[in-house]
């Protein structure tokens, strides 16, 4: 072999050595954006801080041969593995113990969601729909003054229709701003405990508005099915009645 040709293997270890500096750069790159705050300090240590080495040692250092450089890079590969693997560890270990949690927390949120209301009480009427939770006050047929600020049950109706009436500017404003807005819909649920805690549900089937006279004694006229009928007023200056009727869904 002529003098000439004798560096080239120097030539292809100085190129390894150029390719595998390049690649512990990129591994240090690659782990710089895998861990918040930087690369763990064993791969900070194993990739930028080698052992010291003596003068005389690092003339013949400074290129190393193939097997040398193989060396450098399983050592190197072996501290990448020792820092990745306890934070991999760390990661699962932590997955492990915050399943439990979230699956717990969506079973709660599911059992939540599918418990129904429970209505008790007596006296009382519920309509979840417009935010509505009152009690019930009677209302003799033979009272002459005028309803105070309650939910009232009035005696006058007839057999089969729970009649409650309301003011439309306090107990009964949501089901007023209801009619006036259009949100009122036929199926709005109403839930009512009478005086001996029976509680029953009713559904809206229609609504009419009516001038407050004897007229609008159909309103308040016996029924031939458990119903019920809900009175406020509406209009300028409560010109007007409006009379929902109701009928029971259980």
């Amino acid at each position: 072999m002529s003098a000439l040709h004798r560096p080239r293997p120097r030539v292809v270890v100085l190129a390894l050595a150029v390719v595998l500096a390049a690649e512990l750069g990129g591994i240090a790159v690659g782990t710089r954006g895998a861990w918040a705050g930087g690369p763990p300090a064993a791969l900070t240590a194993a990739a930028s801080a080698p052992a010291p080495v003596a003068p005389a040692e690092a003339a013949s250092r400074a290129v190393p041969s193939h097997r040398s450089a193989a060396r450098t890079l399983a050592v190197t590969a072996g501290a990448v593995a020792a820092a990745v693997a306890p934070r991999e560890r760390v990661s699962v270990s932590r997955a492990a113990a915050v399943r439990p949690a979230v699956a717990s927390a969506v079973r709660a949120t599911v059992v939540e969601k599918s418990r129904a209301p429970v209505y008790r009480g007596r006296n009382h009427v519920w309509i979840p729909a417009l935010g509505i939770n009152r009690s019930v006050s009677a209302f003799p047929c033979s009272r002459s003054r005028p309803p105070d600020n309650y939910v009232y049950r009035w005696g006058c109706a007839g057999r089969n229709n729970v009649y409650l009436m309301g003011h439309a500017h306090s107990v009964f404003k949501p089901l007023h701003d209801a009619f006036v807005s259009g949100r009122l819909r036929k199926g709005m649920k109403v839930y009512y405990a009478d005086a001996t805690g029976r509680v029953r549900t009713y559904a809206v089937s229609w609504w009419k508005t009516t001038r407050p006279t004897t007229s609008a004694s159909w309103a308040w006229a016996a029924q031939s099915r458990p119903s019920m009928t809900l009175q406020t007023c509406v209009g300028a200056n409560s010109a007007f009645r409006l009379m929902v009727r109701l009928v029971a869904a259980d």
